[in-house]
């Protein structure tokens, strides 16, 4: 219940604290911090009177702070006006007679004007000791009444001491209802009365149960006939048919009791409450219908079939009245019930129910897993195009495997703490764990509702988009921002304080000094703002050189792609330093924190400074460009991009080389295509002994000079280079017009050349080898003489 009451308080924050100083106005500050430091100095205040206390000196610290930020417009312009007179001079030197009374006046005077601002800034740190001091306080209180110990349910006695004041208490509820009945005033007006609540018992349980029924007949049905892009209306529709018809329904319920004019203790005080406990058993009936949506498949946000989707309403629901019955039990204990063993004997069987709900919840998100993984591998791809773009299944799998682990790990803890007597502290863990699955169910709720909302806006090309998702990224973002927005909700129902939030959220906005660098919200939003605009300008601009002006100019391909790439590290080098500025930073401090980097930089990343170098040297000297053909590091093939720390090649073997920039600087790099595209191509042939040596150069000649791919210029030209041991050796040397055509144009000639050498008979000869036999008669060498032993590799073997 004070959990609840908690997070509405939270919701209100912002408008409670625009409204604090006028609701709240502190006419006396020095009272205000003579009670707090009495307060911390007798730590015997609540915690209420503590967070009471606490709140009046953040109103203080506020208006104080206020001062000191704002500073005194007379100060700065006396300031300027002394700074108008020069420095003043240094020590043993003196200056004329009229700037020296005149630089007194005006220091006399700025001590003056900042007197104010030197007493505000005081108070300001007197006040932030205080509420440190306050602040670990009620930590300490609030940590020692949640450690209270009750009574265990399995001590003797307890059961007995808890039975006789339940039974007292029921005794006084009984006496007092019939006394209620026996009023002259309810006797007068009986028929009245009585009409009167049965038309109220007749709408609220209308309302209450007829909704479903208004669901599954109309809403759903309506969402599950309309065409996909438009259920959002009909879902949001049924979404508040659920919320609102039953909160009206327990509010006519609700209004029974005052109308019978039953006057009692129990009563007047416990219906302080009805009303927050009956919320909760909506709500939680609303979520049930929200997430598993059982007579509407299409509306589900958790997969799972019809009979789970129903179990899990049913489990939400439970949840929800166990729930209602704990914040009811919870109040009666702080305002009515005396004996500590009451108060325990009450919670035992309301935690042992949390505890078997809670665990069955995690076995049936345990089964929606396993059966969504069974569906995704039958499923084919359009049946999970579609599912994924209805937003059904959208909650990630780590995030309810987690869940499921915390759901069981906290029905396994509660219920020892809850049998030896922490009735505080399994309550918390427990109504912690109720209302943290709550919220992320209405988180996915309104996760789904905007994520589909948004993809349902008619879009130009609407065939095209649903080819391809043309917001891909939308999800992510959605839930980024909606964890964040959580985050402090989820901190309040763990145990923070309100308190604790804002004066997380001024730290935040006010800044954190770091390293002699103020950060804040504001500074770092702008930070990210104006270097995300630099970076899509600097983007810009290099999508309208490479498009629109590099291709009308005369520079290659290398140049070009060299160019844009330094804009693009100059255009961001450049954003970063005017995001910097535009932040408020100062580039000073940034110069210590990059000094302090320096060092490690040096240390650690060295390889990766030298490549970074090298890769910018690269981009200037060009000694490699994309599309060039370079050997490197035992790698041949064309170079496919040059990044900032490495290269990528490309083989002839389509594989992929990442090669570190370092390596093309410091080593040595074959470029074929570097000064041009021309290159030499050496083709060696050899002939047998005998033959015609000017029918062979006329042959290699003519092979050359009828290939198209050589150049005419420098002429190919055929060289006799030696006496081979079987052969006489030729090469053809030709320069071809494109390296790209080497081995084509190798393969070319080869065929070419092997044709004319067999139409002019001139014989390409195989190996000889001269073979010496010793000791061995010719008796012994016969066998070897046959035809099958003579050479079965073709070579032409003589035997000596």
């Amino acid at each position: 219940m004070r959990r609840t009451l908690l997070i509405l308080t939270f919701l209100l924050l912002p408008f409670s604290l625009a409204n604090a100083q006028e609701s709240a106005p502190i006419d006396q500050p020095a009272a205000v911090i003579a009670r707090a430091e009495n307060a911390i100095e007798a730590g015997r205040a609540s915690v209420d009177a503590l967070n009471a206390l606490r709140s009046d000196l953040d109103a203080i610290r506020e208006s104080a702070s206020d001062i000191v930020s704002a500073g005194s417009v007379e100060a700065r312009t006396i300031e300027a006006q002394i700074e108008a007179l020069g420095p003043a001079p240094a020590e043993g030197e003196s200056e004329p007679d009229a700037i020296a009374i005149r630089r007194t006046e005006l220091t006399n005077q700025l001590a003056e004007a900042n007197q104010p601002i030197r007493e505000a800034q005081e108070q300001l740190n007197q006040v932030e000791l205080l509420i440190h001091e306050l602040d670990s306080l009620i930590r300490r209180k609030t940590t020692t009444q949640m450690l209270q110990r009750f009574p265990s349910i399995l001590m003797p006695g307890t059961l007995t001491k808890a039975a006789v004041e339940l039974a007292e208490a029921g005794d006084e509820l009984a006496d007092d209802i019939a006394s209620g009945f026996q009023t002259d005033d309810f006797r007068a007006r009986k028929r009245e009365i009585l009409f009167g609540a049965t038309i109220l018992a007749v709408i609220g349980l209308a309302l209450v149960f007829g909704v479903r029924w208004v669901q599954s007949r109309f809403l759903d049905r309506s969402f599950e006939r309309t065409a996909r892009g438009k259920r959002l209306f009909w879902a949001v529709l049924s979404s508040l048919a659920g919320l609102v018809l039953p909160l009206l329904g327990m509010a006519a319920l609700a209004s029974i009791v005052p109308l019978l004019g039953i006057v009692s203790r129990i009563v007047e005080y416990s219906g302080q409450f009805v009303l927050h406990i009956l919320v909760v058993i909506v709500i939680a009936n609303w979520l049930g219908q929200t997430v598993f949506a059982p007579t509407a498949p299409s509306r589900r946000l958790v997969q799972l079939d019809d009979q789970m989707s129903q179990r899990g309403l049913h489990l939400c629901r439970a949840l929800g009245l166990v729930e209602a019955a704990e914040l009811f039990a919870e109040a009666l204990a702080i305002g009515l019930l005396v004996n500590q063993e009451t108060i325990s004997v009450i919670a035992v069987p309301i935690i042992l129910l949390v505890s078997i709900l809670l665990w069955q919840l995690a076995a049936l998100l345990r089964r929606g897993i396993k059966q969504r993984q069974a569906a995704e591998m039958a499923q084919t791809s359009e049946s999970e195009s579609e599912s994924e773009s209805d937003g059904v299944g959208a909650t990630s799998k780590g995030l309810v495997n987690l869940l499921i682990f915390l759901l069981r790990a906290t029905a396994i803890v509660i219920v020892p703490m809850i049998l030896a007597g922490y009735v505080n502290l399994a309550r918390h863990i427990s109504d912690a764990m109720v209302m943290t699955t709550a919220l992320l169910g209405f988180v996915l709720f309104v996760y789904a509702i905007i994520v589909v909302g948004i993809r349902s806006i008619p879009r130009r090309g609407a065939a095209e988009a649903d080819a391809e998702d043309p917001l891909p990224l939308l999800p992510f973002v959605v839930g980024f921002l909606l964890s964040l927005g959580i985050l402090p909700v989820l901190a309040i129902i763990w145990g923070a304080r309100t308190a604790d939030v804002a004066e997380t959220w001024r730290l935040v906005t006010e800044g954190v000094e770091v390293g002699g660098v103020t950060l804040s919200l504001g500074i770092v939003v702008s930070l990210v703002v104006v270097f995300f605009l630099g970076a899509i300008a600097t983007r810009w601009i290099q999508r309208g050189l490479r498009e629109t002006v590099l291709p009308r100019t005369r520079l290659d391909p290398g140049a070009r792609n060299a160019l844009v790439t330094g804009i693009g590290y100059a255009g961001l080098t450049l954003s970063a330093l005017i995001a910097a500025s535009a932040a408020g930073l100062s580039m000073s401090s940034l110069a210590v924190v990059a000094g302090a980097l320096s060092l490690g930089i040096g240390f650690g990343l060295q390889t990766i400074v030298s490549n970074f170098v090298s890769g910018i040297i690269l981009l200037i000297e060009r000694p490699i460009a994309e599309g060039d053909w370079i050997e490197v590091s035992g790698y041949s093939g064309i170079v496919k991009k040059i990044a900032v720390r490495s290269t990528q090649i490309s083989t002839f073997d389509k594989h992929d080389v990442i090669l570190p920039n370092q390596d093309l600087i410091a080593g040595a790099v074959k470029n074929m295509t570097l000064s041009s595209r021309h290159g030499r191509l050496i083709v060696p042939v050899g002939v047998a002994y005998g033959s015609d040596l000017e029918k062979t150069k006329e042959i290699l000649e003519q092979a050359a000079a009828d290939q198209p791919t050589l150049l005419k210029y420098p002429a190919p030209t055929v060289l006799f280079r030696g006496l081979g041991d079987s052969s006489l050796d030729f090469e053809l040397r030709c320069y071809l017009d494109d390296v790209d055509n080497l081995l084509g144009t190798q393969s070319d000639l080869l065929f070419r050349i092997y044709t004319d050498l067999n139409k002019a008979g001139i014989e390409i000869p195989f190996p000889q080898r001269d073979v010496n036999l010793r000791g061995a008669s010719l008796s012994e060498l016969k066998p070897l003489l046959q035809p099958e032993a003579s050479g079965e590799d073709g070579d032409d073997t003589r035997i000596a």
